[in-house]
């Protein structure tokens, strides 16, 4: 399965970006092929827009397109990794995740994702939400796996 994760705007903190790295290279290739592609930010989320929404028209099909927002669906890891399961189970060939900038999304491109997925109610600066997306990429195939990372 192809692992797209679409973020707006650049990681500009090299510790930070070093720790997303380290949980996305442990996921392996032959089960995970993961793209972090980072899209230009603006000062809104109309101006933005046009680069997401042109990202998200090119996740290959059958894909699952993912907006991460505060007011989306709140689901445990194991939650998570059981529509991973799903997926995989269904032929899903790729799994995209976005990540708005620091003025959220537009409608439109709300609007086109299959999921709305929140990490919790709490507001974080976008650079975070990359390290913990990929902790939980990587938690998510631990479960899946049978490997004792997890711990419930």
């Amino acid at each position: 399965m192809q692992l797209i994760i679409l973020t707006t705007g650049k990681c500009r903190d090299a510790h930070l970006k070093a720790l997303e790295s380290q949980y996305l290279t442990r996921l392996p290739d032959n089960m995970w092929r993961v793209t972090v592609r980072e899209l230009p930010d603006g000062d809104s989320p109309e101006e933005e827009s046009g680069g997401q929404l042109l990202a998200l028209a090119g996740v290959p099909m059958p894909g699952v397109r993912i907006l991460l927002d505060e007011r989306g669906e709140n689901v445990s890891s194991r939650e998570l990794s059981g529509k991973f399961e799903a997926w995989q189970n269904d032929g899903i060939k790729a799994v995209c995740i976005l990540i708005g900038g620091a003025n959220g999304v537009s409608k439109t491109v709300a609007q086109r994702v299959d999921w709305v997925w929140s990490l919790g109610k709490l507001t974080l600066p976008h650079q975070m939400v990359r390290l913990v997306l990929a902790e939980q990429m990587y938690r998510v195939h631990t479960l899946l796996t049978g490997h004792p990372y997890h711990r419930d």
